[in-house]
């Protein structure tokens, strides 16, 4: 992670917004095992809801809690594709979002709507339940992993 930000620092200073570069600076100019533990704990986060889910079915809070998850986690990836365009070049994570990420979010949703199991309004409100569950886990583990 930190060859690349060296790498690019130059032209991610002048191609993003001046707010921007500060936000960055706080939480992406990480060292790559500070940034792997963040992923680490997104994981861990992710896979606990799952169980749950898993364990007590989908309704309740586990529904919302997992549908706002995956919610961020697709929507994410749209962050890397932009970064990608924005700086014309490839960023981390745009071929994971691109091959990976969101064909599965496409086919997620289509599921669990064919199905029956959630409408267009459920994943309307998951982005605000999920963009809440980020903003609350996020700031906490990059402040963890910076102690690293």
């Amino acid at each position: 992670m930190e060859k690349w930000v060296e790498r690019n620092r130059k032209d991610l200073y002048e191609k993003l917004p001046k707010k921007a570069i500060s936000y960055f600076e706080r939480n992406f100019a990480k060292k790559t095992n500070q940034f792997s533990l963040v992923v680490y704990v997104e994981f861990v986060v992710i896979s606990f809801s799952t169980i749950l889910l898993y364990l007590e079915g989908f309704q309740g809070w586990y529904k919302w809690l997992y549908l706002g998850l995956m919610s961020v986690f697709v929507l994410h990836s749209l962050t890397h594709i932009g970064q990608a365009v924005l700086l014309k070049r490839y960023t981390p994570g745009v071929i994971t979002s691109v091959i990976l990420i969101i064909p599965y979010g496409v086919v997620f949703y289509r599921t669990l709507l064919e199905a029956g199991t959630i409408d267009i309004a459920d994943i309307w409100i998951s982005i605000p339940v999920g963009i809440v569950v980020f903003m609350l886990l996020f700031p906490a583990a990059m402040k963890a992993a910076s102690r690293y």
